[in-house]
């Protein structure tokens, strides 16, 4: 019995066959990035394919290439440049001597309209038992009347002034 190869054109197979979240579903275990309109996973070549569907959810195209790069990118290089300046003036900014902190990382979310789709993706793209892990230390948070910390991690009423 040979394995199955699973290259760029046995996923853009699969994904014409099915709707984005058929596809999603029986691709969970490969699919890194989750979008409104989009998924992103690397073939076992190493290449990154992005497909794209349109709003029912069906098959609309692709996107190959070698390395990182969403389907935003893909339509020029000035998109490309503005989002890797974006990321070099985050990686820059500096407080307490670090790059941006996740309570502005938050606000910029915030502030774009990104806050819910990041939540979804971020949790679809990390294992269960992480998702599962952090759901309780919540519902532990809620249970026991605690307000977080988004600096420290921590109990806001207990908080040093971080």
């Amino acid at each position: 019995m040979t394995k199955l190869f699973r290259d760029v054109d046995y996923y853009l197979i699969e994904a014409s066959n099915r709707t984005q979240s058929e596809f999603e579903l029986d691709f969970v275990d490969v699919i890194e990035v989750f979008d409104t309109n989009e998924v992103k996973l690397t073939t076992e070549d190493g290449k990154s394919l992005i497909i794209t569907y349109d709003e029912r959810g069906y098959f609309k195209s692709y996107f190959v290439d070698k390395k990182y790069i969403t389907a935003q990118m893909s339509e020029s290089s000035y998109v490309e440049d503005r989002i890797n300046q974006a990321i070099c003036i985050l990686k820059n900014l500096t407080w307490k001597g670090d790059c941006v902190d996740g309570e502005t990382m938050q606000y910029i979310l915030k502030e774009v309209g990104m806050e819910d789709q990041m939540l979804r993706q971020l949790m679809m793209s990390q294992p269960v038992e992480e998702v599962r892990y952090m759901l309780e230390e919540r519902e532990e948070f809620e249970e026991n009347n605690i307000t977080y910390c988004g600096a420290c991690g921590g109990d806001a009423t207990n908080c040093d002034g971080c």
